[in-house]
């Protein structure tokens, strides 16, 4: 079968691959559809060392994948060929010290679909049957394949503990920037900044709820200080994942404020404690979700959350290569790029 494989960093090639077998309590996907994430960019364009590189990552990428079970393997029950699904990428083991707390993000045996094992940049693909979600029909399969980003916004918004009514600051406006606005209109936050130096980016953030587009050249903190009467956000997140927007959060959100780190920082970061102890800030990282992944499915599927407005390509396998090389030129270009291995 067809897949696209990371090679070395700026290079991605169209390749034969084996077909997978259906294990015991595994099924056989067809994939559908597969975004492109910001993390598997961030390792195309890595300059340095990186573990995929290294080779502790295998080659085949693509972690938010959508398809329909083609085949099953021995012990599985609830699932049939024919069924579309939605893929958890997580394979938390569920008998770790974090997986018996529910912690299931930060799973110490975690085998990753994308990762560890291969992901969705490819026809098809071996799942655990515990991590296919069920969907209605195949209607949904596209709009379905932004579950996981979409989870992750939600699990930024919960860890940042956001209140009704309470000012957020969301710092970048790229998909991880649009989920989290979108799960801060569904909590009902107060007043909804998101800081975005793309105008088309800013205009996507109006149109999904947002109740203020601000361009960072004119000084991030300054507008956000303006827009909230001069005491600062509630809650600031950072979904870019660079020193400048970090700082724009820190001087952003108010004194016992709130900064939730989404964006993914490949190089350190250097902060003033004295800052945060005398401002008593609270820093949060988050990473994937719980259970907001089976939530982030279900109001997809019920119609209550519209994400087509983020889709804003479609890609086939032979186009990936040259398509990751478009990205990384100007990420602003896009929001999300779903690639139909089987197209």
């Amino acid at each position: 079968m067809k897949a696209v494989a990371f090679v070395a960093p700026g290079k991605m090639e169209v390749r034969d691959v084996p077909e997978p077998e259906p294990r015991e309590g595994f099924v056989i996907v067809d994939v559908a559809y597969c975004g492109i994430c910001g993390s598997d960019v961030h390792e195309y364009t890595a300059p340095g060392p990186s573990l995929r590189a290294a080779g502790m990552f295998q080659p085949v990428m693509g972690h938010e994948f959508t398809g329909v079970v083609a085949r099953t393997g021995a012990g599985v029950d609830g699932l049939k060929p024919g069924d579309p699904v939605v893929v958890h990428p997580g394979g938390a083991c569920g008998n770790c010290f974090y997986c018996q707390r529910g912690e299931t993000n930060v799973c110490s045996a975690q085998v990753g679909l994308g990762y560890v094992n291969q992901g969705g940049y490819a026809e098809r693909v071996a799942v655990r049957a515990d991590q296919a979600l069920w969907l209605p029909d195949e209607s949904w399969l596209e709009r379905a394949a932004l579950t996981e980003p979409f989870g992750v916004g939600l699990r930024a918004v919960n860890r940042g503990g956001l209140n009704p009514s309470e000012s957020v600051l969301i710092a970048g406006g790229g998909p991880i920037g649009q989920f989290s606005l979108i799960a801060a209109v569904r909590r009902g936050g107060g007043t909804i900044i998101v800081a975005e130096p793309a105008a088309p980016r800013r205009e996507l953030a109006l149109r999904l709820g947002a109740h203020h587009a601000i361009d960072p050249a004119n000084s991030t903190p300054a507008q956000a200080l303006q827009l909230t009467g001069g005491t600062g956000c509630d809650v600031a997140i950072e979904a870019v994942g660079i020193p400048r927007t970090m700082d724009d959060c820190l001087m952003a959100v108010r004194r016992a404020g709130r900064v939730v780190v989404a964006g993914s920082f490949f190089e350190p970061y250097s902060i003033n404690l004295l800052n945060l102890i005398m401002q008593e800030q609270t820093i949060l990282g988050t990473f994937g979700y719980v259970e907001e992944f089976a939530e982030a499915r279900d109001l997809i599927v019920s119609g209550e959350v519209d994400v087509s407005p983020l889709i804003s390509a479609r890609v086939s396998l032979e186009q990936l290569p040259d398509t990751f090389a478009e990205i990384a030129g100007d990420r602003s270009k896009y929001q999300k790029v779903l690639v139909r291995p089987n197209s």
